[in-house]
């Protein structure tokens, strides 16, 4: 059933932001995160229109253009830089191995065939660096084929690389100065590993004057020692981050050439050598700014005329490849505007116009406020994971104050960048027509831009705080759960491209409004959905009662993809479908009045991610997260701030109830009471607390559970040796722990479990004590500084069962396993703060030989005779 259409009432940014701060002002929380999240107040669907800021004629004397070259990237058979040292790493970073899509082809002839393929799955590595930003890398095309699976070199081809190619050409280059270069890779690699792990290479200069015989060189040496694959080798030349240093504002091409030439010549190139030799490209970029300071973006329903006024190409070239269809066209919404949003093109042969343009994109320059290269991620980021473990209040909170300073501080500007040929680079974007750019464009006040960001993140931050300071028990529904992830996902599309990877595509189907497909605008969709002909597209109502896990459309490869980002979407039959309809991102409307926030109406809609998915963002499976929260619980600790070096035991799945259980609890009128909820009325018609309860199998299923996991929990927790050099008292085998069972509790011949031990026969009391130890009465709280219990799962699983206990059934539950508990033979002499004892000076305990223990180690109860000591070397029985 596709989500209810309510009134709409529209607003622009300006009266968004108002709406906003006048419900913050007014202390209504509630309906503040409502609004600014969802788009909800009184009712009524907020819709944003962006179109009433844009750019009108009156503003153009306000705009100021200026023309710059970002980048570029070149491939020859030599090094091209002049006069200039190049600083050579002998054995290669893998982090400087090309391996994203630079958009950019290479065409040559190998031993298999003749090729064109994307310059970042050529096998390749970075061989050195010059000046600051500019990057050297080794390009192998022998080494390519269709069905290579790494761009990375192999180990074997490293070695071969260095040992037999670089290694000689260094030291013939440097000459009475190579005597100090790594004799060998392995060598190199035993040098570079530092105490901590991580690795510090070597790097070596080589002297300008020695550059330009490097390729040839190289080449020739690596054919002499048997290095076929070295033959063709070429060398990509990569120059960044040069924005800034090289703007101008007269935009002609004489003048484009100058600045162009000005800027090789600073960095060792020289423009005419480089125009003859090789294969080069330079990012040419145009900045808008305005002289206002306001912030301006890029109008998304005027992309095509965008791309026709930057590439000089016919009209029906432009709408085609700006259209949703496009497998080439990306928009990256703005703010999570659909009406403000940047583009990435790979405009193809018919579409590259004059200027051979091989790539172009545009975006506002607003993200450099959090640009921040961490973890594959050019942003500040957080994840569903870290929320869920307490680091969003920090983090939150800086991101808003960065977006509250920015409003004082900081405007932004429009940015389109073209990936040419350098012949061409002095000619693009020259000669623009700033009128008929300015129909691109949107104009907003800073604290409007601004204010917008900071109110979704001071929304998302409230959320935040409430879902932190709830019950365990309701933080952990798949609705809280999948919301946590959706503030993640939000949070990180504020200053940078919305993820629409595969897990993310699942996530939008839960977080976002849904729609039929059929009843969805294509502009509206967060992310190209095709109609699968392949399935049934009869439409029918869904059934409800069918579970719609992961999504209701296929997520692939894209048929021509170059790289992994390149995805397709197809819906299936029936299927509805995420959409963004009201100019916004907005979730989908959050249950009010509830302890814990949670998104409304997911249960009776059957919607789910699936178990990857669920990973991908919380980094564990939800059974994981269950036994991790349950662990928590298990003690009051003295001092939060202590350390715990143990691992936490994994929770297993419930028995199969078709294979019986020790318990007969329920055939007495027993039972778990129902989960902690919330009084929402959409639960009670739903099957989520049944399918997310961890205890949903019933009490007999679950007391075996708990049963069956103390005996693999005290076995993985046996104690070991002081020292780490010494081994466990378990004499068990470790691939065997999983497999314990009450058999080996009743198993007196102890010499099967430990290799050393002590044990004591146990009186009728001092058996009752250890059983209250290891399963309390309700109510009952460890307290202090605990050993073995909070890494038991048993433990934690136990504690969430007597909560939802009456005190009867409890004592029933402890009845029934007080009389399995009498039929062990041994068990842990447990305490009241841990599970096993080590302590040497108990004279009541004693050795396999019979007399007291004068050493530490794990101390058991022996219910009512003395242990054997049976093993292949020895045959006796403990006195």
């Amino acid at each position: 059933m596709a989500d209810p259409v309510l009134d709409i009432q529209r607003y622009t940014l300006t009266q968004f932001c108002e709406k906003a701060h006048e419900l913050h002002a007014h202390k209504k929380t509630e309906e503040f995160i409502q609004f600014v999240l969802c788009g909800i107040d009184e009712g009524r669907q907020a819709s944003i229109d962006v179109i009433h800021d844009r750019v009108t004629s009156a503003e153009v004397p306000t705009l100021r253009i200026s023309r710059d070259y970002n980048s570029i990237l070149g491939i020859d058979r030599q090094i091209c830089v002049h006069e200039r040292p190049i600083t050579i790493t002998p054995v290669a970073k893998y982090e400087d191995t090309l391996k994203t899509n630079v958009h950019l082809k290479y065409s040559f002839t190998n031993s298999t065939g003749d090729y064109t393929a994307p310059l970042h799955r050529i096998p390749n590595l970075g061989l050195g660096k010059w000046e600051t930003h500019n990057l050297i890398r080794v390009l192998f095309p022998d080494l390519y084929a269709p069905d290579r699976q790494s761009f990375h070199l192999k180990k074997e081809e490293q070695v071969e690389f260095y040992e037999k190619g670089l290694l000689p050409t260094m030291q013939l280059l440097l000459e009475h100065r190579g005597g100090d270069l790594p004799p060998t890779y392995n060598a190199e690699m035993f040098r570079a590993r530092q105490q901590s792990g991580k690795l510090s290479f070597t790097t070596r200069v080589l002297p300008d004057w020695q550059v330009q015989f490097f390729g040839d060189t190289l080449r020739r040496i690596l054919v002499a020692n048997g290095i076929d694959w070295g033959a063709n080798l070429v060398f990509l030349h990569q120059i960044r981050g040069m924005k800034n240093a090289t703007h101008h504002f007269v935009l002609d091409a004489a003048n484009g050439e100058a600045a162009l030439d000005e800027f090789l010549d600073r960095i060792g190139l020289r423009l005419e050598m480089v125009k003859a030799s090789g294969e080069w490209w330079v990012d040419v970029g145009a900045e808008i700014s305005s002289t206002q300071q306001r912030c301006l973006a890029w109008r998304t329903d005027k992309h095509a005329t965008l791309a026709q006024l930057a590439l000089n190409i016919p009209p029906h070239h432009a709408q085609r490849i700006t259209s949703l269809g496009s497998s080439k066209y990306y928009r990256d919404p703005a703010s999570h505007l659909v009406g403000a949003s940047g583009f990435r093109i790979t405009p193809g042969v018919r579409a590259q116009g004059e200027f051979e343009a091989q790539y172009v994109q545009a975006y506002t320059t607003d993200k450099a406020l959090t640009y921040a290269l961490d973890n594959g991620k050019v942003s500040k980021y957080i994840t569903a994971e870290q929320l869920l473990h307490g680091k969003g209040e920090a983090y939150i909170s800086g991101l808003y104050e960065v977006y509250i300073q920015g409003a004082e501080e900081n405007f932004s500007t429009a940015h389109i960048e073209l990936r040419v040929p350098i012949q061409h680079a002095a000619n693009v974007l020259v000669d623009v027509d700033l009128d008929a750019l300015r129909r691109c464009l949107l104009s907003f006040p800073r604290w409007v831009w601004w204010g917008m960001k900071a109110w979704r993140a001071q929304a998302c931050k409230f959320v935040d705080d409430w879902q932190r300071g709830g019950a365990t028990d309701l933080r952990l529904t798949d609705s809280a759960l999948y919301l946590t992830a959706g503030l993640a996902w939000l949070l990180n599309g504020i200053h940078s491209t919305p993820d629409t990877g595969p897990s993310s595509r699942q996530l939008m189907n839960i977080i976002l409004p849904r729609a039929r497909h059929n009843d969805v605008e294509r502009h509206q969709l967060p992310f190209p959905i095709s109609l699968n002909e392949d399935e049934d597209t009869e439409e029918e109502d869904e059934d409800e009662d069918e579970e719609e896990v992961g999504s209701g459309f296929i997520t692939r490869s894209a048929p021509d993809a170059e790289d992994e980002t390149e995805l397709e979407s197809l819906a299936r039959g029936r299927s509805l479908v995420p959409c963004v309809p009201y100019g916004l991102y907005f979730f989908r409307p959050l249950r009010p009045g509830v302890p814990v926030p949670r998104l409304a109406n997911l249960v009776a809609k059957n919607l789910k991610i699936s178990d990857s998915a669920f990973k991908f963002f919380f980094g564990k499976k939800k059974s994981e997260i269950m036994t991790l929260f349950l662990s928590s619980k298990v003690s009051i600790p003295r001092d939060p701030t202590r350390l715990h070096n143990r691992t936490r035991q994994r929770l297993i799945d419930a028995p199969d109830a078709a294979e019986g259980s020790s318990f007969t609890l329920e055939t007495k009128g027993h039972q778990l009471e129902p989960p902690l909820r919330d009084d929402g009325s959409d639960i009670v018609m739903s099957d989520e607390d049944e399918e997310s309860d961890l205890l949903g199998t019933g009490l007999d299923n679950q007391m075996e559970r708990c049963f069956q996991q103390f005996f693999r929990n005290a076995i993985k927790l046996v104690p070991n040796r002081q020292h780490a050099r010494d081994g466990s008292y378990c004499a068990i085998p470790k691939d065997q722990l999983e497999n314990t069972t009450i058999a080996t509790f009743q198993n007196i011949n102890l010499c099967d479990i430990f290799n050393d031990v002590q044990w004591h026969v146990a009186t009728t009391e001092e058996w009752k004590q250890c059983f209250d130890f290891l399963w309390p009465p309700k109510g009952v709280k460890k307290e202090g500084t605990l050993q073995n219990y909070p890494n038991a799962a048993y433990y934690g699983l136990w504690e969430a069962m007597t909560e939802r206990m009456t005190i009867e059934t409890s004592k029933a539950a402890r009845k029934s396993l007080w009389e399995l508990f009498k039929t062990l033979e041994w068990v842990p002499n447990a305490r009241g703060d841990r599970i096993w004892s080590t302590r040497k000076d108990d004279p009541r305990f004693k050795n396999r030989t019979g007399i007291s223990k004068r050493t530490s180690a794990p101390q058991v109860l022996m219910r009512n005779r003395k242990p054997t000591w049976v093993s292949s070397k020895s045959s006796m029985t403990l006195e």
